[in-house]
């Protein structure tokens, strides 16, 4: 059997001339590795140079784009002909246009997974075009070139790629439940939530679990989303709550006896202090108490809203430090708030806080004791900004 270039680059990078490894050594990042995976996008087939130089170099202040080319050029000639690859001119520049062929068979997956996408969108029949989307799914193996993602022409095709495997997914989804194999639906969503979180995947392989009978599974994809939810915070669009919502209306158990009810209804281990839920379901509590306000008349209740805010008094916005400040944050929540007490994380540095039963007067007691355990827990470095956004009065 003959040898081929093997190429992949959609979750990892690795090429390979039958069993030996080109391995690029120590210039796995370089821009002669990075010319070399350009080439393998399309093997075989022409790349303007002008468009190389925009790619390798649009967005770095380089004095001769154009001299830093050919050099990077000469550099892949000379790894390619010290590499495991027979002898073989595999550089073809001709009137702007360069080229990798050098007679060997090659292959690599982005081409492959780009050509099965081509062939979904031209073909009319149904059954044809799912399985075009069906060979995508398989050959779409995670973000393109994930160890370059701060280049801007890596960010560029990957955004593209996973446009197009959205694309397929979405219809290969559809056909299935057309068909009611929900089988399939379930592994197909699966994998598709794996590659990309919270992208509406959830809402798709929870509803196949409930059309299976596997309600267990379904109501633990449904507290794993919603516990992702509150990891990665931030403001959600409506279009993401309604989505949201969605898993949460399909989640229903089998019928059930008064004890079972009574057991899902309750927590599993009561904890102290304030009671932590995802932003939808703090929404539910808070707009609940104002149907009661409005029906029963005054109940007596605070909102607030914590923000953590950096050494110069503003609200911090270095991801990875709100993260570790914000654990601190809800363990003085957990520590100085009572169990009827609620909170969520709104944004990367702003959580939510209903304090029932309390009132206007007592706003600045419970400001101060959580920002005075929250100094303690941050070795007397960190502070948050704590506002008042409704004594029961005010929306």
């Amino acid at each position: 059997m003959a040898k081929k270039l093997l190429v992949k680059m959609l979750g990892r990078f690795s090429a390979c001339y039958g069993d030996e490894v080109l391995g690029f050594g120590r210039q796995r990042d370089s821009k002669f590795t990075q010319l070399f995976q350009i080439l393998m996008t399309r093997p075989g087939q022409g790349f303007d140079k002008g468009d190389i130089l925009e790619f390798l170099y649009g967005q770095e202040e380089v004095e001769d784009p154009n001299a830093s080319l050919n050099n990077t050029i000469f550099r892949l000639r000379k790894y390619l002909a010290a590499s495991p690859l027979p002898p073989g001119d595999y550089l073809t520049l001709s009137e702007g246009v360069l080229c990798f062929d050098g007679g060997i068979e090659t292959e690599s997956d982005v081409w492959n997974f780009e050509c099965a996408v081509r062939e979904f969108e031209k073909e009319q029949d149904r059954h044809k075009k799912a399985a075009a989307c069906q060979n995508a799914c398989i050959l779409y193996q995670g973000e393109f070139l994930p160890q370059l993602s701060n280049e801007q022409w890596v960010i560029e095709k990957s955004r593209n790629y996973g446009k197009m495997f959205s694309k397929v997914v979405n219809y290969l989804l559809h056909y299935l439940k057309e068909d009611g194999d929900y089988r399939s639906i379930e592994s197909v969503s699966a994998r598709a939530a794996e590659l990309y979180p919270y992208e509406g995947w959830e809402s798709w392989r929870v509803e196949s679990l409930i059309a299976l009978g596997r309600h267990r599974e379904a109501e633990k994809v449904y507290q794993e989303t919603a516990a992702y939810m509150q990891e990665i915070g931030g403001f959600l669009s409506k279009n993401q709550q309604a989505r949201f919502r969605r898993v949460g209306d399909w989640v229903r158990k089998p019928e059930g006896t008064v004890e079972d009810i009574g057991r899902c209804l309750m927590e599993q281990e009561a904890e102290e202090g304030a009671y932590s839920c995802t932003l939808p379901g703090f929404f539910d509590c808070f707009r609940m108490l104002k149907r009661t306000v409005a029906r029963e008349g005054p109940v007596c209740f605070i909102l607030f809203l914590c923000t953590i805010v950096d050494a110069g008094g503003c609200p911090a916005n270095d991801r990875e430090y709100c993260k570790k400040q914000g654990k601190k944050l809800c363990a003085s929540f957990k520590a100085h708030l009572r169990r009827g007490d609620v909170y969520a994380k709104y944004s990367e540095n702003q959580y939510l806080l209903l304090c029932i039963g309390a009132g206007k007067e007592n706003v600045p007691d419970i400001g101060m004791r959580i920002d005075t355990d929250y100094r303690k827990r941050c070795g007397g470095r960190g502070s948050i900004r704590y506002r008042l956004l409704d004594d029961g009065k005010m929306w």
